[in-house]
């Protein structure tokens, strides 16, 4: 029995079968309109695909195009960026020059001051020791002229002469 059972199932796969390409065939009679209808929605979605692709390539060009513009302002304000700064450098440096120039002149007149502070000072005591010194001469002279004075105002002693021998 399980020879038969087996027969059968192997027979109903067989009709099973032929059923599936009986039903096949009808489809294949239809094909070229149905051929012509699945070419023209082939023909469609390539035409969408297609145009889907251009889209994106435009879309990405001119992704690439704004890159390229961005880059060439971030180029042209680091330019500028740099001009400036070597601008403010240099402005910079020659205030710093006439800062050192004006304090190289304001040294030489502080030293200039010092100097002639210097001067006076040494003047002022020349001028002390000059009247000390004058001073001290006058004492001494007239002294010496009191002196004289009263040496020439005094009585004078007669002289005595002597007799010189004679031999």
């Amino acid at each position: 029995m399980a020879k038969a059972a087996k027969k059968k199932v192997a027979a109903k796969k067989k009709v099973a079968a032929k059923k599936k390409v009986a039903a096949k065939k009808p489809a294949a009679a239809k094909k070229p309109a149905a051929a012509a209808k699945k070419a023209a929605a082939a023909a469609k979605k390539k035409a969408a695909a297609a145009k889907k692709k251009a889209a994106a390539a435009a879309k990405k060009k001119a992704a690439a195009v704004k890159k390229k513009a961005v880059a060439a302002k971030k180029k042209a304000d680091a330019i500028k960026k740099k001009e400036a700064a070597a601008k403010a450098a240099a402005v910079k440096a020659a205030a710093k020059a006439q800062l050192d120039a004006l304090k190289a002149e304001v040294k030489a007149a502080k030293d200039q001051v010092a100097v002639m502070q210097k001067r006076e000072a040494a003047l002022i005591k020349m001028s002390a020791d000059k009247e000390a010194a004058a001073a001290k001469f006058m004492d001494t002279w007239m002294k010496s002229a009191m002196a004289k004075m009263d040496k020439a105002m005094a009585p004078k002693k007669a002289k005595k002469r002597r007799k010189a021998k004679k031999k």
